[in-house]
């Protein structure tokens, strides 16, 4: 078993899966952090390329550093259950103050976990508050080309809507930017098969029961390729704006994920939630009940709004 030392006080969990071609460079980014005082922890989820030649290359340079998890016990299955086991694997075997996740394909520009470690030590009273921080990302294609110099931008989100009734409907959390602090983490249960994506229900979490920081810089190089799981769609683009009025099947799959979510982060947390916390999300769970007229009256007069006007317009028509 890997022994963390007292001074190595920042979990990084990267999930991977055949990113054998980008890995090395964003682990050797990670290495390249200001900050010193973190452990990186990596499981693969059955990789087939030259993946886990990669991560034994950085395990055996860099042991005190590096760390592979090798449980056949832990379940993955697609990108939100193998972070969901890495977490769980991490707060079982070690007792760490603060929490990452990292992409497999990424760069993380040197100041990354200053920052955030920064802006969460600042509000979260010596670590009592339970906390997430995210950031902007650079938006870059697969050669590091940029895209965008803003991802907020890119998506047209606000990252400042941390209220539960936004975050019910759109997530604005990219969980790649996520630090959070180990009174969050131990609210913590991400291994519902009705959450969405693990950022979006750690969004919801933050906001009902501790605070979100966004930090309003750059941390992250966001490559977008061919492989992608969850990418950047330039949402102020002509073809965008096109395919979003007129994609009635993703945006109604997307709402039905929302819906979805609810229902089970209520449950999961009946107990703590509070009675106003309860009254928004049962609002929001029973709009689909009801007449399209009605649905789309519940949706603004509830708050339940996405965060761009596109995204609005198109969340209206095919509530």
């Amino acid at each position: 078993m890997f022994s963390k030392s007292p001074n190595q006080n920042v979990a990084i969990m990267m999930a991977t899966y055949n990113g054998g071609r980008f890995l090395a460079e964003q682990i050797d980014s990670i290495l390249s952090q200001t900050y010193r005082n973190w452990v990186l922890f990596i499981r693969d989820d059955g990789s087939t390329d030259s993946t886990l030649d990669v991560i034994a290359n950085y395990v055996k340079r860099y042991p005190e550093r590096v760390l592979a998890i090798n449980d056949p016990s832990l379940k993955g299955g697609g990108s939100k259950e193998n972070f969901a086991a890495i977490l769980g694997w991490v707060k079982k075997n070690y007792d760490f103050e603060y929490f990452m996740f990292s992409d497999q394909d990424d760069v993380w520009l040197p100041d990354k976990i200053d920052i955030e470690l920064t802006a969460c030590k600042h509000a979260d009273d010596h670590g009592s508050i339970p906390t997430l921080v995210h950031s902007d990302l650079m938006v870059v294609d697969k050669e590091l080309n940029t895209l965008g110099d803003s991802f907020v931008k890119f998506r047209a989100i606000d990252p400042y809507k941390a209220d539960l009734r936004h975050l019910l409907v759109q997530n604005n959390i990219t969980g790649c930017t996520m630090l959070w602090n180990k009174s969050f983490c131990n609210l913590l249960d991400l291994n519902d098969s009705a959450i969405a994506m693990h950022d979006w229900w750690m969004g919801l979490t933050a906001s009902c029961f501790g605070k979100i920081i966004f930090v309003n810089k750059t941390t992250i190089k966001y490559r977008q390729h061919e492989g992608n799981v969850v990418g950047a769609t330039n949402v102020n683009s002509i073809g965008f704006v096109l395919r979003r009025l007129s994609g009635a099947n993703h945006v109604r799959k997307t709402l039905e994920m929302a819906f979805k979510q609810a229902d089970a982060f209520k449950k999961t947390y009946s107990e703590v939630l509070n009675s106003e916390q309860t009254g928004i999300i049962s609002d929001f769970c029973e709009i689909p009940g009801h007449s399209k007229l009605t649905r789309a009256r519940l949706v603004i007069s509830g708050g339940f709004l996405k965060q761009g006007p596109v995204q609005i317009i198109g969340e209206l028509m095919f509530v």
